[in-house]
Order: structure tokens, then C-alpha cells, then sequence
């Protein structure tokens, strides 16, 4: 059976939990393409003093897709505590620092430490070039991921990144060969939003006349305000230039009164768990009759 190449765009929680349960599907060559914009935390600290991108969401990914506990995956998830300036830090981040430092690109390093792992869905960083987050509201303009999510409540009228940077290669020549598109779930603005702020992303998306995409509504509310309305979104990414149809995934709790604004869409059973997340049952159900042949 021929399988069908699935990709993912997103970071943080949302693509972590998307990929590991996609990656069980044998009838998939799946990719996760990860945000690459955080500012905060280790992963903050780290892009301050080592100049490199950013190493969290890429890392929890990675988390997620190791299938068994093992000393190394173990090893990648610790965490410093009462260690000086290596407290807070996670080793897998400094990891990834110490074997960029080695590589010439930082998609290189991120395959390195796939194979270091025994992981074969396919992540790439959405570019090797560091970037800033920058929204824009009515009265101001906030930098970096940490100062968007702390005023997200205001009304974003543009996102953009500073400086603009390019998508690698790879990033391109997957998304040209790939199949079905996910969006989301995540934090909108920080995590399903960065990659697409790359014209050439946007253009080879549009470009892929193969290419069904969907967006894959929050089971939560994010903004608890109307920003948080699934047609606000998908207006959202479509005033990035993405033209082709988008699909969106919504579960049946959160169905707006504006619905018919989200044509084409599927209502699902997709409940919460008591992380906040897609309850896994479901959301492994409602994924695999998307993706089917």
C-alpha cells in the first residue's frame, strides 16, 4: 500500500501530541514542521547566549515520539534544579546546543538527535535562521513570543517576524510532496501561525494542487473573548496569502453560532483531557477516519 505523506505545522503541546498519535499509523509518512519563535525559559536563555534557534518545542516533540522510556530519552528530559546558571535548564536543550556547535545547519542538528533517539517521523525547524515573533495591535507592538502571550487578550491586527527569514529546503521540497496538511492545534498566534509567515511556506502550500488542508480547532477556549471564534482564525491565516481550501476539525462543544463561516468543516466528538488537550481516544479515532484510504 502506497503511503500517504502527512504533515504538521505547529509547536509546543499541540503538534507534540498530534504527532505521537499520527506516528502510529503505519499507512503514513508524517513530518512535523515545529516553531522555531519561543523566547521564554531555557530555550530563551539559550538563544541569548548561544545566538541559536529555538530548541524547546523541537525538543518536546522529540519527547513525544520516543516510544519506550530509555536512559536517554530520560537523560533528555532532565532538568537542572539548584545548579547555578544551570538551573532551569533542560539537558536536552543544551544538547541540541552542543551538537549544533558541530553542524552546519540547525535542520542537521535536529536529524542528529532524531537518530540519537530512534525516532523516524521526519521534524524540521521551520528555518535554520533565528527569528522574533512581532504582533501588532491598534496602539502597540509587541516583540518575542513571552510579551505576545502576556498581551495576547488585546486584538492582533498583524503578525510578522523580525528579521524576515527563509524556510529551509527541506521545509520546501516536504511541503511540495506532501499529501494532507494539519494546522493546529496549539497556541494560535505562537504556534500554528509562525511557518506560515514565510512567503515562500504560503506559496508552496498554495502551489500543491495535490494538498488537502485542515485546521484543527482548540478543544479549549484560548482568549476566552471573540478572537477565540474559529472563523476569526481561518480569516486570520488567509489574509497570509493561503488561498487553497482549509478543512477545519471542530469539536462539537465548541461550534459557534457564526458556523457556516467555517465551511467546509467536520463537527467531531473531541473532548478535553484533564490536560487541556484532545482526549487521545477520540482524537486518534477522529484522525485516523480523516486520513484513511
Amino acid at each position: 500500500m502506497t503511503k500517504i505523506n502527512v504533515t504538521c505545522i505547529g509547536g509546543g503541546h499541540g503538534l507534540g501530541h498530534l504527532l505521537a498519535i499520527i506516528d502510529d499509523f503505519d499507512f503514513v509518512n508524517l513530518t512535523g514542521i515545529v516553531s522555531t519563535t519561543d523566547n521564554g525559559g531555557s530555550t530563551g536563555r539559550l538563544r541569548d547566549s548561544c545566538a541559536t534557534i529555538s530548541w524547546g518545542d523541537i525538543r518536546y516533540c522529540l519527547s513525544r515520539l520516543t516510544k519506550q522510556a530509555s536512559t536517554k530519552s530520560l537523560l533528555f528530559e532532565y532538568r537542572f534544579d539548584n545548579l547555578g546558571d544551570l538551573s532551569g535548564h533542560s539537558l536536552g536543550n543544551l544538547m541540541f546546543c552542543a551538537v549544533d556547535s558541530l553542524c552546519i545547519r540547525p535542520t542537521e542538528t535536529v536529524q542528529v538527535m532524531r537518530e540519537y533517539l530512534g525516532i523516524k517521523t521526519n521534524i524540521l525547524p521551520m528555518s535554520d535562521a533565528i527569528t522574533q515573533l512581532v504582533s501588532h495591535s491598534s496602539e502597540h507592538c509587541y516583540i518575542g513570543e513571552v510579551e505576545i502571550d502576556d498581551n495576547v487578550s488585546q486584538e492582533i491586527n498583524k503578525l510578522g517576524l523580525t528579521p524576515m527569514v527563509k524556510p529551509s529546503k527541506e521545509v520546501l521540497q516536504n511541503l511540495k510532496n506532501a499529501d494532507v496538511l494539519f494546522l493546529g492545534p496549539g497556541s494560535f498566534y505562537t504556534s500554528t501561525l509562525p511557518s506560515l509567515l514565510m512567503t515562500a511556506v504560503v506559496d508552496v502550500i498554495n502551489r500543491n494542487n495535490n494538498l488537502t488542508v485542515y485546521f484543527i480547532a482548540n478543544v479549549k477556549d484560548e482568549f476566552n473573548n471573540q478572537y477565540d471564534e474559529i472563523h476569526y482564525h481561518l480569516e486570520f491565516i488567509r489574509k497570509l496569502g493561503l488561498v487553497k481550501k482549509i478543512h477545519s476539525l471542530i469539536p462539537r462543544h465548541r461550534v459557534p453560532k457564526s458556523i457556516e463561516l467555517c465551511q467546509p468543516y467536520t463537527i467531531a466528538e473531541l473532548p478535553a483531557d484533564i490536560h487541556g488537550k484532545h482526549q487521545y481516544r477520540f482524537y486518534r479515532n477522529q484522525l485516523l477516519a480523516l486520513l484513511k484510504p
